[in-house]
């Protein structure tokens, strides 16, 4: 289950392209980052926000290549990498690059998608990640409180993530709206890192839960 295994080739900008070009490239893409690439060589990554703050929309996107950010990942890297980089950070693609540092290509949110569904099963419904400390993977607890909201649960994987002493719960389940089952589990004090397939393409949703208990204390 490599990162090799499920990349997009079309998303890549020349460093040459101007400001206007790029963030048209973005809105078709549904996505507020893309890959700066000269044939193979990988240059970074540049934001709509960057782009957004220059004045001048004809400039060349190389005269800011200092706003690049140079995150990546490899080819043979396993996709919780890209799962764990994604969620964490809000990119909406994640360039990869082979061992000779050679761009490939990259990997969507719909790629990572697609492998989690080959990993955790291909039936129809969401993914849930959760962060634990070692102590609080109790997957009967976790699964009482997603059964509750009438959601059931198809598959779990847990894996620590890397760098840290914390672990990541995968859970597959078996709907799409899991708006209900992801307040049940803040509102039990549980982590909720990110879903894919719920039909939102926000990876980050605490800022979504927090609005959510706003709304609702009024």
């Amino acid at each position: 289950m490599f990162v090799g295994q499920y990349i997009s080739t079309d998303y890549q900008i020349l460093p040459t392209d101007d400001i206007h070009y790029v963030l048209e490239r973005m809105d078709e893409f549904h996505c507020n980052h893309l890959p700066v690439v000269n044939q193979k060589v990988y240059q970074g990554l540049i934001s709509q926000e960057v782009l957004l703050e220059q004045d001048d929309p004809n400039l060349a996107i190389e005269t800011i290549s200092h706003k690049f950010n140079h995150v990546y990942l490899f080819d043979y890297q396993h996709i919780y990498d890209a799962l764990q980089l994604m969620s964490s950070q809000d990119y909406g693609v994640l360039p990869v690059l082979d061992k000779q540092y050679e761009y490939l290509g990259v990997l969507t949110k719909q790629d990572i998608l697609v492998a989690l569904n080959e990993l955790l099963g291909q039936e129809e419904g969401a993914i849930i990640v959760l962060e634990l400390g070692i102590r609080d993977n109790a997957l009967s607890h976790i699964a009482r409180i997603i059964e509750s909201e009438n959601v059931g649960i198809l598959n779990t994987s847990i894996h620590h993530m890397r760098d840290s002493d914390k672990l990541e719960m995968i859970i597959k389940v078996n709907k799409t709206n899991v708006a209900p089952v992801v307040s049940s589990l803040w509102r039990n004090d549980y982590v909720v890192k990110a879903t894919f397939g719920d039909g939102s393409d926000q990876s980050d949703i605490q800022n979504r839960y927090e609005l959510l208990m706003n709304y609702l204390d009024i």
